[in-house]
């Protein structure tokens, strides 16, 4: 059977005890693993997550479509921010779209190294984690968190990713953070948006003026996208893995 370990932020994923035939399932509901799938809803042939500015500008500067915030906000010279329910509303067929956020592209560059990842949300949970149970191999939740602390909307999907996968009979949860997890997602699913809404980001893009966002980004199974690196870029369902 295989294993479900649940890292609660970007800090303790160098404490993960699994280190054979695992996919790194990154979480980041606020809002870039939302955005991701959003993109690839609108056509978007790949997303390639890109952890400084800098770089960013670079692809920029070669004609690359860019997205990018920092503290919820939208970069000055980036074509978007991080805005899920924009890419809904744009035509990116075909289009590669560069990106960079505060919290999510950091996770993946984290994760790299392990070779194999794919995205997860709310809006992707049923086809995420079909995809996951075809894959057999052993699972890693990173939460993205909030510059390297705990995040409750992501906590609270790592647990409803668990369940489900869990309930497959095909994985086994191995630590207490997936324990943890799974019980307050359990106590927590039947209302979403009262236990949400005090959460720190949540308020913080509240007060950014994100309600549509906010309301889309806990939206469940509204996306068939499965994100997953390449080794270059996130693509929708990469067959290689």
């Amino acid at each position: 059977m295989n294993s479900i370990e649940v890292c609660l932020s970007p800090a303790l994923y160098k404490y993960k005890t699994t280190t054979d035939n695992y996919i790194v399932v990154i979480i980041d509901v606020l809002r870039a693993t939302t955005a991701f799938c959003a993109a690839f809803d609108s056509g978007a042939r790949a997303v390639i997550p890109v952890s400084g500015l800098d770089e960013l500008l670079v692809y920029k500067n070669k004609g690359y479509l860019t997205a990018a915030e920092r503290d919820g906000k939208k970069v000055d010279f980036a074509n978007f921010g991080n805005s899920p329910t924009v890419f809904l509303n744009t035509d990116l067929n075909g289009k590669e779209l560069a990106y960079s956020t505060t919290n999510g592209t950091q996770a993946v560059e984290m994760a790299k190294s392990s070779g194999n990842i794919a995205v997860a949300a709310f809006v992707n949970l049923k086809a995420v984690s079909g995809w996951l149970m075809e894959q057999q191999k052993n699972v890693v939740i990173l939460c993205s968190g909030w510059k390297n602390t705990f995040s409750l909307e992501d906590t609270l999907c790592a647990g409803a990713l668990v369940e489900i996968l869990d309930q497959s009979g095909q994985f086994n949860p191995i630590c207490d953070a997936s324990g943890a997890a799974l019980v307050l997602w359990q106590s927590s699913k039947n209302d979403i948006p009262e236990v949400v809404k005090n959460a720190n980001h949540y308020q913080r893009l509240v007060k950014l003026g994100q309600l549509v966002d906010l309301q889309h980004c806990f939206q469940i199974n509204t996306s068939e996208a499965v994100p997953v690196w390449n080794g270059k870029a996130f693509l929708n369902r990469h067959p290689s893995i």
